[in-house]
């Protein structure tokens, strides 16, 4: 019995380009239930440090579109704690104490893998002469991006732990 070629190649390319789909490493990235900020996740972030500039005094209703729900329940929950009340006074946002007058957040053009649920952005910010850096970490909620932690990098620490969350967390 004789072969021909094209009936042997043909369920072997069918077979071969089956196994080869590429399927987002993430299908479902979640829900949100509060409002959102349109924009990837450094135009987010800036525009976040942009309003906290602008709006020194915001309270967390005005800051809920650019966090994320599970961070608006943390910032609610301790808000109602008098262990906090130091902390949220000052710019709980910033390593320093004293809220910045300018921020710039790093580009995250450069990221590679565009089903990333969460990505770390250095933030530039600075008051008068002095700068100094932190970490914003942005998370994907369905399809917004928003502020989920804040790593303090600056230096003068006014928090008593690394990140906002751990600032926040009483054990």
């Amino acid at each position: 019995m004789r072969y021909s070629v094209l009936s042997v190649v043909m369920p072997c390319a069918l077979l071969l380009s089956a196994c080869t789909t590429v399927t987002p490493a993430f299908k479902d990235i979640g829900t949100r239930s509060g409002p959102c900020v349109e924009g990837g996740p450094d135009s987010v972030a800036q525009q976040f440090y942009d309003y906290r500039i602008a709006h020194p005094n915001s309270n967390l209703d005005a800051l809920r579109p650019y966090l994320s729900d599970s961070l608006a329940k943390t910032l609610a929950d301790a808000s109602r704690d008098t262990r906090n009340a130091a902390l949220l006074k000052a710019d709980p946002f910033s390593s320093h104490s004293v809220a910045p007058t300018g921020a710039n957040v790093a580009s995250a053009s450069s990221m590679p893998n565009t089903d990333a649920r969460n990505i770390p952005l250095r933030v530039t910010l600075s008051q008068g002469s002095q700068q100094w850096q932190d970490e914003v970490l942005m998370i994907r909620e369905g399809q917004c991006w928003a502020v989920d932690d804040v790593r303090y990098l600056g230096g003068k620490i006014n928090a008593p732990s690394g990140t906002l969350r751990q600032s926040l967390a009483h054990r």
